[in-house]
Parts: structure tokens; sequence; C-alpha cells
């Protein structure tokens, strides 16, 4: 009997790109990848009842899930944030839980850039007023030049670190804040550490937010810190909705403080609602920074490469998240 897979609201569509993956690795005949796509009910759960390994993008797996997969020994997450998983539940039930870290740095790190530019060169604002019948090189007001501009990282991670590669050219000085950084990967990329979220602000003519979602860094940007902006700044979000407080940044836009804001995550992406959407100043995309054909392709295969490496080699998967899980784990029994 084949060994099933469930592949649950995942990435692209189909299961081309996992079948083409078992057949380069030999195990077509060794396991049957079954995908659902949808809102979360009983379909699902039967499917997943005997599944192994089970594969999700959008679903909250709390501990109640957990209790539905019987069966399951790892459970991937075609992303880098996990914040959705219930990383203690999974542990309890000797579940590994594997995310994919490092697909799509190429891809944020570029579409943060350009917010960056189009929140600095107002190619969105300017745009809409030609399509009004203007044509007006100050309908928008002024533009600085960006060379000698101060950038800072809101988080030091794998993608403010490729923004500060490819920036540079740009001739803008960096600073960054992540205290979970060590000092030496600061020295090394030739971005000034600072201390504080406060003095990142107050220094900073651009700031791009990176910080992961998790229980201390919600609305970790908010009406304090944004009172300490320097005026005029552009701020750009591609980390995770709720790290930015959406109304303190729509007060810190209507009163001039922030110039400008690139935004790629809301809080409630489920209803697309924010109070920022309909501000002439504010360009918004739709979590769209991760998106690539190259980056799905490679989210799918390196999600089911962890799968394999739990189920047919029977070793821990390479991105595993819960590492309180050595020792106990389903696949080890």
């Amino acid at each position: 009997m084949k060994k099933k897979i469930v592949l649950y609201n995942t990435e692209g569509q189909g299961t081309d790109i996992e079948q083409a993956y078992l057949e380069r690795r030999g195990l077509s005949d060794k396991y049957e990848i079954v995908r659902i796509d949808g809102a979360c009910d009983e379909r699902f759960f039967e499917e997943a009842r005997d599944a192994e390994g089970v594969s999700i993008v959008y679903l909250d797996v709390t501990d109640d899930v957990f209790e539905r997969l019987p069966a399951c020994k790892i459970l991937t997450i075609m992303s880098i944030g996990t914040n959705n998983i219930d990383m203690k539940s999974a542990t309890k039930h000797g579940i590994c839980v594997g995310n994919v870290p490092d697909y799509c740095l190429e891809e944020v790190a570029v579409h943060t850039i350009a917010l960056v530019l189009d929140c600095q060169r107002k190619i969105t604002q300017l745009d809409r007023t030609v399509r009004k019948g203007e044509w007006d090189i100050y309908a928008c007001g002024r533009m600085e030049r960006i060379s000698g501009m101060t950038y800072g990282l809101a988080a030091f991670g794998n993608i403010p670190q490729k923004i500060v590669k490819l920036m540079k050219p740009f001739g803008v000085n960096f600073v960054a804040y992540d205290p979970f950084v060590a000092d030496e990967v600061f020295e090394q990329a030739g971005v000034q550490k600072v201390n504080t979220l406060e003095e990142l602000f107050r220094i900073s003519d651009i700031v791009s937010v990176h910080t992961p979602l998790l229980p201390a860094t919600y609305h970790m940007i908010g009406k304090e810190e944004l009172s300490h902006a320097k005026p005029g700044q552009v701020i750009v979000c591609t980390g995770r909705g709720g790290v930015v407080d959406e109304v303190a940044l729509k007060e810190a836009l209507e009163s001039g403080l922030i110039r400008a804001a690139g935004i790629d995550v809301i809080e409630d992406e489920s209803q697309a609602s924010s109070v920022l959407k309909g501000m002439d100043q504010v360009v918004m995309t739709p979590h769209a920074a991760y998106y690539s054909e190259g980056s799905i392709v490679e989210d799918r295969e390196k999600s089911l490469m962890q799968i394999i490496e739990v189920l047919e080699e029977g070793k821990y998967p390479t991105y595993l998240c819960n590492k309180d899980v050595i020792g106990n784990a389903r696949f080890l029994k």
C-alpha cells in the first residue's frame, strides 16, 4: 500500500511538481499525493486521517487539528513564517514541523525594494494623476534624492541582508535593529546596529519591516514607535501583517509624519480589510512579495523533500522548526 501525503491549500495548482519530484527520486510507486483546496471541512480530515505527511499553507493548525491527524509524522508549511502552527501541540503529538525558510529571499527583497522606490519616486501616485487627466510632476508634492538617505531595517535576517546587497549601489546608508543577530553579522554586512526601535525610527529616512509575527511582535510598531519617526519617513512592510499597527500608521500618514507607505501584508488578510486601503500615499500589494514561478517550484519541492526525509529516510527534516520533538518523534516509534 502506498503511503499517503495530503496537500491542503498549498501553493500553485495540481500535483505535477510533487509527482515530478517523486519520479526523479524513484518513489512514484511508494507514495500517493492527494490535494485538497477550499474551506477546511471534513474532506480534509477524511483524507488526512491516514496520511503520514501533510503539507499546508493557509490553515491554523491547533491542538484540535493535530488530534485528528493520528497517522501524521510530519507537517510542512510552504512558508517562512510558522505563526499559524501550534508548535507545542505538534511536539506533544510527536509530529515534526518543517517550514521553507529560504525559498523566496530574492523575490521578497526585490519586492521590498520596488515598494521603497515606488514610494520614493511616487510612481503609483503619479500614475493615478495621469489617469485622471493631469500632467504635472508636482501633483504629488516634492521628491528627494535617495542617495545619502538612511535606510533602517526592522529585523536583520536573510531577507534584509539580501536587501542590503541589492540596494548598496543606490548609495543609501544602512542601519538595522535586531537584538537576536550577532554583532559580527552587522559588521560583515557593513550595516550599523542600533539598539532600540526608537533610534531606528528617529534616524531613518526609510524603514522596512521584516519581523515575523509572534505574540511578542504583535503591533510591535505602533503609535509610540511611529511618534519617533523622522519627519517625511517612508515605511514598507513585507514581513507579516499584525506587526505594524495599521490604525497608528494611518494616523501618522494623515498627520504627514510618515510621507508614504508600501504595504504587502495586512492584519486581516482573510477579508482583505485594512484602514490603509484607499489612502493616496499608500501602495498596497496582496501578500505577493514571495511570488514567482521559480519560488513556487522551490517551495513545493523543499516541502515535499522534508516529508520524504522523514518517511523514506527516517531522519529529521532539514528545516525542523520544533526541535523539542527530537527524541520523541512519531517516525522513530
